[in-house]
């Protein structure tokens, strides 16, 4: 959301605007889209941001190079829930957390929760 709404904005976000729009690989859990249209909306209803920004924002995520994972199989569950467990997340945020390890990526987060359950992890984290 930082690229969303501009009180949120740092540098970091900004940098990493700049990779994504270079083209490269943005890789997101499937529940993304759907946390990302809440987010938009929900910043339209407090009014931080216009309507139309929020549409403007939504068309511009469509030119870059998003990479949404498949859901996670059922079998899958239970271990997903132990990581939730273990570092007090939402299923949410473990989505994130799980994508990272499998795919040994880098996790770009500003929830400290989050972040710090990755570098429990062995997951790089880009935040702030």
């Amino acid at each position: 959301m930082p690229w969303c709404c501009e009180d949120e904005t740092t540098e970091a976000s900004e940098e990493m605007l700049d990779w994504a729009k270079q083209g490269s690989e943005l890789h997101v859990p499937c529940l993304w889209g759907w946390e990302v249209m809440n987010a938009v909306g929900v910043s339209v209803k407090r009014s931080r941001i216009t309507a139309d920004r929020g549409k403007d924002f939504l068309e511009q995520l469509a030119v870059l190079n998003f990479k949404i994972d498949h859901p996670p199989p059922i079998a899958d569950f239970p271990r997903l829930q132990d990581l939730a467990t273990l570092h007090r997340l939402t299923s949410y945020d473990v989505a994130y957390l799980d994508l990272a390890k499998r795919l040994s990526l880098p996790l770009a987060t500003r929830d400290t929760d989050l972040e710090k359950a990755a570098i429990s992890e062995g997951v790089k984290v880009l935040s702030k």
